[in-house]
């Protein structure tokens, strides 16, 4: 599926632009800690969004860590058997 679909699944329509990215596969992740929660503000329709911005909390009931890629944290890994990113949302 693209990028471009799997947006709008998640946010309930079209992206308004589109933006290419380099990423680094790492070969080795650091793990920084237990992951608690993750906190983000988007406009999504789907999920019981109504498409105004609003901020989404998804707390983890333990299992996720919270990890780096080895050079230094260009990228950050959220790393769970039981989370999944859905149209809904994030679940667990």
């Amino acid at each position: 599926m693209s990028a471009g679909r799997r947006y709008a699944e998640f946010h309930g329509h079209e992206p308004r632009y589109t933006r290419s990215h380099n990423f680094h596969v790492p070969r080795t992740l650091v793990l920084l800690g237990e992951a608690i929660a993750i906190e983000y503000r988007c406009d999504k329709l789907n999920g019981g969004g109504d498409g105004r911005r609003a901020v989404y909390r998804h707390e983890f009931e333990g299992g996720a860590i919270l990890a780096m890629d080895e050079r230094a944290g260009g990228q950050l890994y959220i790393l769970g058997r039981k989370i999944k990113v859905t149209d809904a949302g994030i679940e667990r």
